[in-house]
């Protein structure tokens, strides 16, 4: 039986929470997640099956299956103000049964409008579809505003601080800043922290502080675990049993390969190391490019 602590570390929401990804990590640095919203209500069991909080009253997050934006004639489906109507009964319930602790909001809004093949490669209609989303770490400064969380966590694409929707993050921090938050922002890699994946990201810490204005530097993002050294895909698995595609393991938990076509089979054993998947037009099995970028490297 897992032992329920007395009081976690931190109280934390998980905006955009997805299947829980974010909500996982908390959970092992010894926070209490309060809720995770997404809109996609696909999540919700995986999220919720996977996390659950040891303590206080150790029950699962509460999974909030909202659009984060406010309804209107124009955005009919906006459920901004379930959001609202939630946290403003969980966040005071939870600040009192867990008195002194900091609140952390995590907000990692979708990233793909942000990558750098999507700005490459942006038509008119494709630009249309995208603004809402881009707009997504905007409506999260009001919710910082009233429930004046000690912390704040973001994470995007590294492209988020230099592509050509730069703006957006720059706008965030700006806001974070007029509402009292030292910020700082790096971009890091998952490498560094124990991860088999070279992955790099933007980051952005905001704490709350009385004085943000005098504030010449925000907290610092550390670029680097000392615990966790770097480690290969081949080192982090290689301790394995072998399956092959579509095979499971019985041996091993979660140990499972998806079933891959001949093509797709191709394509792995094409990836370059340290290269993206957009670069199968020459490979030794002959042109493997993915019809999406196809499509979109013809529309130029």
């Amino acid at each position: 039986m897992t032992e329920v602590a007395e009081h976690p570390k931190f109280l934390a929401v998980d905006f955009y929470c997805g299947a829980g990804g974010t909500t996982r990590g908390l959970l092992d640095a010894g926070g209490y997640v309060i809720a995770g919203i997404d809109k996609d209500v696909n999540n919700q069991t995986t999220y919720q099956r996977n996390n659950r909080n040891t303590a206080l009253d150790s029950s699962c997050p509460r999974f909030l299956p909202f659009d984060m934006f406010p309804n209107s004639p124009e955005y009919p489906q906006g459920q901004q103000q379930h959001t609202w109507d939630e946290l403003r009964n969980l966040i005071p319930h939870y600040r009192k049964k867990a008195v002194g602790l900091p609140l952390l909001f995590v907000i990692c809004a979708p990233c793909q409008s942000f990558t750098k093949f999507v700005q490459r490669h942006m038509t008119t209609e494709r630009t249309d579809g995208r603004d809402r989303d881009l707009n997504l770490l905007a409506q999260t400064v009001a919710f910082i505003e009233e429930f004046q969380p000690e912390m704040v966590i973001s994470e995007n694409v590294a492209s988020i601080k230099s592509g050509r929707y730069k703006h957006i993050w720059s706008n965030f921090q700006q806001e974070l800043r007029k509402i009292g938050y030292a910020v700082g922002e790096d971009v890091v890699c998952a490498s560094r922290f124990g991860v088999a994946q070279y992955r790099r990201r933007s980051v952005l810490l905001g704490l709350r502080t009385e004085n943000a204005d005098e504030v010449l530097f925000g907290p610092a993002v550390p670029h680097h675990d000392p615990d966790a050294p770097q480690v290969s895909v081949s080192e982090a698995i290689s301790h394995l049993p072998t399956v092959e595609a579509g095979e499971r393991c019985t041996d091993v938990p979660n140990h499972v390969t998806r079933n891959l076509t001949e093509v797709n089979r191709q394509r792995l054993m094409s990836v370059k190391p340290g290269e993206p998947n957009a670069g199968f037009s020459e490979t030794p099995f002959g042109d493997l490019s993915l019809a999406c970028h196809s499509r979109l490297d013809a529309k130029g």
